[in-house]
Formats: structure tokens, C-alpha cells, sequence
């Protein structure tokens, strides 16, 4: 996959992806629905279009699985989630309001300011969302 910038996809897809992801990787699409409170058409809508755009492998009636693409932007995002909440949490926020503003802000906040936040951060491994993953771009000490 061409280097990851953080605006790929937008905020909506970018949602969809981050829940499979979270939620193992493989979900029904009524799960998905059920998950991020959408319709079942609209969520089969949205995956049908990931799937076009190889971040998804759909089956009809069955669900959705990541690809290697998927798989590899969902990384990204789910850290992205999490390194911004954590420094959200650091104004005083609480977690779960951490969280909520994370998600409203971070389709606006590209890879390169999420290494240069994780890195004044100092690497961490956790947020209040959850552990964070780190790659090599960022935290070349393997963490």
C-alpha cells in the first residue's frame, strides 16, 4: 500500500473500517449497522464501497472481512483514535470525552502530526480507548 496520510478516506468510511477492525476484523453487516447505529442499507451501502476501494472483502448476506489494505489503514486508524484522545486527556478531559472529541477531530489530523504527537507524548503504550500500536515511522525503538 502507497504511504499512509491520513486522508485516504473520509471521517464516515474511515468509522466503518475502525468498527470491523475493532470488532475483529470480520462482522456481519447487521452488526455493523447495529454497531455504529446506522440502517442495514446504509451500512451495506458504505461497506459495499470499501469493498470496491479493496479495504474490504464483501460477501452479500454473509458480511465483510479486512484485506491486507483494510487491515493495514485500520492500524493507522485506531491508532490515530487513540493517540489523539490520549493528548485530548491530557486538557483534562475525561476518557469517554477524550474519546467523543476524538472522533469528531481526528479525520482532520494527518500521520504526520499523529507520529509528531505520539512522539511528544513519549511513545506511550496505552489511552484511555485502549493499547496503542506503534510502527516503524514512528517509534523506529520497536515499541
Amino acid at each position: 500500500m502507497a504511504e499512509i496520510d491520513g486522508f485516504e478516506l473520509p471521517a464516515r468510511k474511515s468509522e466503518f473500517l475502525k468498527v470491523v477492525s475493532l470488532c475483529g476484523g470480520t462482522m456481519r453487516t447487521n452488526e455493523v449497522a447495529h454497531e455504529l447505529n446506522v440502517s442495514p442499507s446504509t451500512a451495506t451501502k458504505v461497506l459495499a464501497d470499501l469493498a470496491r476501494e479493496g479495504y474490504l472483502e464483501h460477501t452479500p448476506y454473509h458480511g465483510v472481512c479486512l484485506t491486507a489494505k483494510g487491515e493495514e489503514y485500520s492500524r493507522f486508524l485506531v491508532r490515530r483514535h487513540r493517540i489523539v484522545s490520549l493528548a485530548l486527556s491530557r486538557f483534562g478531559l475525561s476518557p469517554d470525552e477524550a474519546c467523543q472529541e476524538a472522533k469528531n477531530l481526528e479525520g482532520h489530523v494527518s500521520r504526520a502530526l499523529v507520529d509528531r504527537i505520539c512522539a511528544s507524548l513519549g511513545h506511550p503504550v496505552m489511552s484511555g480507548c485502549g493499547p496503542i500500536e506503534h510502527d516503524g515511522d514512528c517509534c523506529p525503538c520497536g515499541r
